[in-house]
């Protein structure tokens, strides 16, 4: 969940372009993909003659009509077409299906207007759908190197678009729906790119059961479940999710769930460098930068302690919520999910959604090697797209990570926004696994 440094790239009054590679393929296939399965149906299958027509009629209800479905991609066409690279078959799927930072927090130093544009790491576009709904900016540029991400993203879009506020919360609130794909073929479809389309028609099942136990990050929930089922504390997490006050939580987390999650077995499998990446997200390099600052039982007790004492989860921590029960509640959700603002990026046609641009690309190649040159030449990148009082927002694992240099050498005024204080500190935010929030402003 560390994979990257949260970044929120602010680009008042203007809007950054990301440089990509247009694939005909993939253009052909969107727009061709509706006729070549026309064909398929009713020229190349074996059917007779008395087949054809319920077959056509068929065809066309499960399409939304090919009429429909060109219009979909020339109206909404949020994703940019992209060259496939040898990279992206080291994805099968989404790395995460929930985002992990807090948008609050953000908000609280983005002061967003419309006239404002903005470039983020696109992870499972819940962030991005927050700043939508709440501020409106003119522009939001989601990037991710893993094409999957950009999938969800993408589906997410089509839902809002498309979709009852029922079925949407169904699909992305109790991650599970009876009939996905029937809402994939019959209304989703116009709305998705071909590769998006292909990749959900492939992993239709997704939806039969809990969403968010898919993906990487879908690994780390299902071990927590299973932790927590063989410590025999399954009601008590429970009972924590649904408490009234934060005495309540204490006294549960105090006496049952304390002994669980920082008992030697689960500090071992967290230094474990193959679930790190695999489960969390974290690569090797933050994972280094973590434990430059403590250790991994240091690293548990810091993060969650000031957690349970601050926020009472059942009604303002849908982050936990979320990794406790494999679900949100409607008490419990991301912006996005609650009824205002799922109206707010439904309303008038879904304008607001025409912000979103998506790329399949990566932001930084050598982001987590000290000394590399590349690092200066990203960050010239960024000081170059940005107008003068933009800036650049991220986390890190680490409390003073080593690239605030190479900001700083490059004309940036570098400022703490805020800093884990160690045991007994309060939280920096509502998942509070960060050690570092910080900005960047161009002079």
């Amino acid at each position: 969940m560390l994979a990257f440094p949260a970044l929120v790239l602010a680009l008042p009054s203007s809007a950054l372009l990301l440089t990509t590679c247009v694939a005909f393929s993939v253009v052909r296939s969107n727009f061709l993909r509706p006729y070549f399965k026309f064909i398929w149906h009713f020229f190349l299958l074996p059917i007779g003659a008395v087949g054809r027509k319920p077959r056509l009629a068929k065809f066309y209800d499960s399409q939304a009509t090919s009429e429909g479905f060109l219009r979909g991609h020339l109206n909404r066409s949020w994703r940019l077409p992209y060259c496939e690279q040898p990279i992206h078959k080291e994805f099968r799927t989404f790395i995460y299906s929930f985002t992990w930072e807090d948008p609050s927090e953000d908000m609280r130093h983005l002061e967003l207007s419309p006239d404002d544009s903005m470039f983020v790491i696109t992870s499972a576009g819940d962030n991005a759908l927050h700043y939508a709904a709440v501020s409106r900016p003119q522009r939001i540029h989601c990037v991710d190197m893993n094409p999957c991400q950009g999938h969800l993203l993408e589906l997410k879009l089509a839902a809002i678009q498309c979709l009852e506020y029922d079925d949407f919360f169904a699909l992305f609130g109790k991650g599970r729906h009876a009939n996905f794909r029937g809402l994939l073929d019959s209304k989703l479809a116009p709305h998705l790119s071909s590769g998006a389309y292909q990749f959900w028609r492939t992993n239709v099942n997704s939806f039969s059961s809990s969403f968010y136990l898919r993906g990487y990050s879908g690994w780390a929930l299902r071990l927590t479940g299973f932790i927590f089922r063989i410590a025999g504390v399954s009601k008590d997490i429970q009972a924590l999710c649904t408490a009234d006050t934060l005495e309540q939580q204490e006294e549960i987390w105090r006496r049952k769930l304390r002994p669980v999650l920082l008992n030697p077995l689960v500090v071992a499998l967290l230094k474990n460098p193959v679930f790190c990446w695999n489960a969390l997200g974290v690569p090797l390099n933050q994972r280094k930068m973590l434990l430059d600052d403590g250790n991994i039982y240091e690293f548990i007790r810091d993060t969650l302690e000031p957690l349970v004492s601050g926020y009472v989860l059942k009604t303002s921590n849908y982050f936990y919520i979320l990794a406790l029960l494999g679900h949100y509640t409607p008490e419990s959700c991301p912006e996005y999910l609650t009824r205002a603002g799922f109206d707010a990026l439904k309303a008038k046609n879904g304008l607001v959604l025409d912000a979103f641009r998506l790329h399949t690309d990566s932001i930084v190649k050598y982001w987590f090697t000290p000394g590399s040159p590349d690092t200066d030449e990203e960050v010239a990148e960024l000081y170059r797209a940005l107008t003068p009082g933009g800036f650049v927002l991220w986390r890190s694992a680490a409390r003073k990570p080593w690239y605030n240099a190479n900001f700083e050498r490059q004309g940036f005024q570098v400022t703490a926004l805020s800093v884990r204080q160690g045991e007994g500190g309060p939280a920096l935010d509502r998942v509070n696994m960060y050690a570092s929030f910080w900005r960047a402003v161009k002079n």
